[in-house]
């Protein structure tokens, strides 16, 4: 027996097949992570901790714990798990307040002049509770748009309590501020309505009616008004606050067509804390435009195969709640690629299954347990 074959018999279940060509683009994607941790971490663990490999190693436990919690959403059935959304949201909702209380949440202080209040510290970890909040409201929100019916809007109290519990979560996000995952889940909510088959004119008036608060929360707050500001003219900022996407811009460059050989002692030499957002501009940089299109192809490999495993599966439910794994997986890469290439401005949104970052990779890999739990042979229309 080959180690595929070996690697497919794990994933059986009886009758309950995992598809296979999802898990491996998933654990090629976690695989390209390793590698360029290795590489891009090396300088900084070394200048803060006195161990090149501290964020390697600290990569492959959160992996670790990753990969168990999917092995166990794989068998856990999401109906039950979208039963329990509501709980689950009002304990995402405990955990966003609990970044704002001293002692537990941990606030880091910014070049801009903001606390960002996005961690909480329980011993020597950090968890971020708007990374797990996106499971949460995905479950919340699947249950919620599979009922809803536009054309009969109905105000009940379960209504209106779904749209306080879910309005409390995206306004305790925008507060920390996290704003990249604010639009994440918006742009999901965009597309549940439209799914609904919402008419298009009130969606476009209900666009229209927000853009003055979309102005307002990009140009009146100083963070964000700064970091259109250096997105704009980056070069103005090269030498403080607009460093890192100049840097990144250049290490796009030198990695040419091939790349530089890790361990050459000339990657990374520019690029500070290229671990983590900026993580992409790294692995360009070590493996080339070559390599960077081998990454693209198999991002683009996995949102396609989910696409299609999602138009065979014969439940509502899991159409809605696999469809949403799917947009806000799509939307993170996107919104990451334009970033470290200057297209928009910097968000602080990670790269999946690259970036550093326990809740991150945490985070995708449940979802992608969830994925694949919808996605079994058994839920699909074969």
């Amino acid at each position: 027996m080959t180690m595929f074959q070996s690697f497919g018999q794990f994933f059986k279940y009886g009758n309950k097949k995992i598809d296979l060509p999802f898990l491996y683009a998933i654990f090629i994607l976690f695989g390209f992570g390793v590698i360029i941790m290795f590489s891009a971490s090396v300088i900084p663990a070394e200048r803060e901790f006195a161990d090149p490999y501290y964020y390697l190693k600290k990569q492959l436990v959160w992996g670790g714990v990753g990969i168990l919690f999917f092995l166990v959403f794989i068998q856990v059935p999401y109906q039950i798990l979208v039963k329990f959304s509501f709980p689950f949201c009002l304990f995402s909702i405990l955990l966003l307040i609990s970044v704002f209380i001293p002692g537990v949440g941990k606030s880091v202080g910014t070049t801009y002049g903001r606390n960002f209040n996005r961690w909480i510290q329980i011993g020597g970890f950090q968890i971020q509770p708007s990374e797990f909040s996106k499971i949460s409201l995905l479950l919340f929100l699947s249950l919620f748009f599979q009922t809803f019916d536009p054309k009969n809007i109905k105000w009940t109290r379960k209504t209106l309590i779904s749209i306080f519990t879910i309005s409390s979560i995206l306004i305790l996000i925008v507060i920390e501020p996290a704003f990249g995952t604010t639009v994440e889940i918006l742009t999901v909510i965009f597309f549940f309505v439209i799914m609904t088959g919402f008419p298009m004119k009130r969606i476009l008036l209900l666009s229209i009616a927000t853009l003055p608060l979309l102005f307002v929360l990009v140009t009146q707050v100083g963070y964000r008004k700064k970091r259109l500001e250096i997105w704009l003219d980056p070069y103005k900022y090269r030498f403080d606050e607009g460093h890192q996407l100049v840097t990144s811009f250049r290490a796009f460059f030198d990695g040419g067509t091939l790349g530089k050989p890790i361990g050459s002692g000339y990657s990374h030499r520019y690029l500070a804390y290229s671990h983590t957002d900026f993580v992409l501009a790294s692995f360009v940089e070590d493996f080339g435009f070559l390599g960077f299109s081998i990454f693209l192809a198999v991002v683009l490999f996995l949102l396609l195969r989910i696409y299609s495993l999602l138009q065979k599966v014969k439940d509502k439910l899991g159409f809605y709640l696999g469809t949403g794994i799917l947009l806000l997986l799509a939307i993170q890469f996107l919104i990451n690629l334009y970033v470290v290439t200057g297209l928009f401005p910097v968000t602080g949104i990670s790269l999946p299954f690259l970036s550093y970052g326990g809740s991150s990779l945490i985070t995708i890999f449940i979802l992608m347990g969830i994925l694949a739990n919808i996605t079994k042979s058994e839920n699909l229309a074969l």
